[in-house]
């Protein structure tokens, strides 16, 4: 038998520490092997302990997440998720810059149905987050020259997927691009419900670039990157214009859906890259960008937070290069914007 998934509880509320671990007593392959009622007991414990995962809200007393999570890495690197409510989804996300993998919110009091899920999901989220390879971040370093594109360089939108790590890597991409960025960006960012608005913010305070939250109908203009709403996956349609709808479960593929659209709509015109993330989400989409005659990438999977979509999407040939972070931006700065055709035609 397999040895449990070893968590360490971080939270000061009393009551939150007593939910989560009721909720994973009911997973045999997890144990609860502590709890921290702040941010500095939480990183003597996990230098004690040394757990599998570590989960930590964000607003503690004596040491908060994001200063915890910055010791914790520094000093005992672990897994660590960051389980906080959608108002603090900004404070969150500098978690994740600082380290963290995953940001979830918490369940909403009093909903028997929303703790059943937000169960499912913590045990899913866990188990998942243990099976990614601890690794020490990579500094980002420079403004690297663009590297040589095989032909003319020329879309008229360019989708970017991810999941696990990919705030951190967005944010830094998005603050290489210039506001006068000649055509338009889309992202699927895998996220929990609750913290687009965050991430929209978070993304917007680091980029010069306008962020919207896309919705049905809208027609995407050149140097504005667009979100889909919460909880749903963001098309772009052969008219041009956007299509945002609903998705279910954890391993809903956004990404595959997002950057196949891009190519129906845009043939040899579409531009992608998959960048970190656990599983294989944008691998199938990248192909099909590739296949119609588009600009692909993938971020380096020694950059990656976590390799496997990287990977996935190289294994099935979909990408022509592997670039850094850095070296992608200037890649997508090379990029010249759509020259106006009739609907329907390529050049």
């Amino acid at each position: 038998m397999n040895k449990p998934v070893q968590v360490l509880l971080a939270d000061d509320s009393p009551t939150i520490l007593r939910m989560f671990s009721g909720l994973l007593a009911t997973a045999p392959d997890i144990r609860v092997i502590g709890t921290a009622s702040d941010g500095k007991e939480a990183v003597s414990m996990v230098q004690s302990l040394r757990p599998d995962v570590v989960t930590l809200d964000v607003r503690m007393p004596r040491m908060d997440g994001i200063d915890a999570t910055e010791r914790i890495m520094a000093e005992s690197p672990s897994r660590i998720l960051v389980i906080s409510g959608a108002v603090d989804a900004e404070l969150s996300f500098k978690a994740l810059q600082a380290g963290a993998l995953e940001v979830m919110p918490k369940p909403t009091p009093g909903k028997g149905e929303s703790l059943t899920g937000f169960g499912q999901q913590l045990i899913h989220t866990i188990r998942t987050m243990a099976e990614i390879p601890l690794a020490l971040r990579k500094p980002f370093s420079g403004h690297p020259a663009p590297p040589p594109l095989l032909r003319s360089g020329r879309v008229n939108g360019f989708g970017l997927v991810a999941a696990t790590g990919g705030p951190p890597a967005l944010a830094m991409l998005l603050s290489l691009l210039p506001p006068s960025l000649p055509y338009p960006v889309f992202i699927s960012q895998h996220v929990s419900v609750g913290f687009t608005s965050g991430l929209r913010q978070w993304l917007g305070a680091a980029s010069p670039l306008e962020l919207q939250v896309a919705r049905t109908g809208m027609k995407p203009q050149p140097g504005h990157v667009y979100l889909p709403p919460d909880g749903h996956q963001l098309q772009v349609l052969t008219s041009g214009d956007l299509l945002v709808e609903p998705v279910h479960g954890f391993h809903a593929s956004m990404g595959d859906a997002l950057l196949s659209s891009l190519a129906r709509a845009h043939g040899n015109r579409a531009g992608g890259a998959v960048l970190t993330g656990m599983g294989s989400d944008g691998a199938a989409g990248l192909l099909a960008i590739r296949r119609a005659g588009g600009l692909t990438f993938v971020q380096h999977p020694e950059s990656c937070v976590v390799s496997s979509m990287p990977e996935a999407a190289l294994r099935a040939g979909a990408a022509e290069s592997s670039l850094s972070v850095e070296a992608m931006a200037s890649a997508m700065r090379a990029l010249s914007g759509a020259i106006p055709v009739a609907p329907g035609l390529r050049s």
